[in-house]
């Protein structure tokens, strides 16, 4: 008679335990509210965060969430300068541009924002993308 009730305790007690070490969440950081928008990555930004932003367009999104997408990644030339002049813009997998090309991008009009470095551009794009590229996915 005991041994049940000891075997019972010693049940609970593992299982409060339990209970109270689970966080109840998906266990990657603070719960997702309203005014905390899901999150892309480094490398994305997606519809969400460019609601919650604010922005108008495509340029400022940018600039608001992911600045360093504008800075470019890849081989610097012999020149020096600036690599962000070389990122090409790509709005639903056709070649838009520049840089220039995301200021007429309504945010209203955007699924989704990617930057993609110079590697991972040259091997979907083929070359011409020395500083990376970002591609711009709309609604559509």
């Amino acid at each position: 008679m005991m041994r049940r009730g000891v075997l019972a305790i010693g049940a609970f007690v593992t299982f409060a335990s339990i209970a109270a070490c689970g966080g109840g969440g998906s266990g990657a950081g603070a719960a997702k509210t309203a005014a905390s928008p899901a999150r892309g990555s480094a490398n994305v930004i997606v519809e969400a965060e460019i609601t919650a932003s604010g922005a108008t367009n495509a340029m400022e999104a940018i600039q608001r969430l992911r600045p360093n997408m504008l800075r470019g990644r890849g081989s610097q030339g012999m020149e020096g300068g600036s690599n962000a002049d070389l990122i090409v813009v790509y709005v639903d997998g056709i070649k838009a541009g520049g840089l220039e090309a995301l200021s007429p991008i309504s945010s209203i009009a955007v699924k989704e924002i990617r930057f993609l470095s110079a590697a991972d551009a040259t091997t979907r794009f083929g070359t011409g993308t020395p500083a990376g590229a970002i591609l711009v996915t709309t609604k559509k």
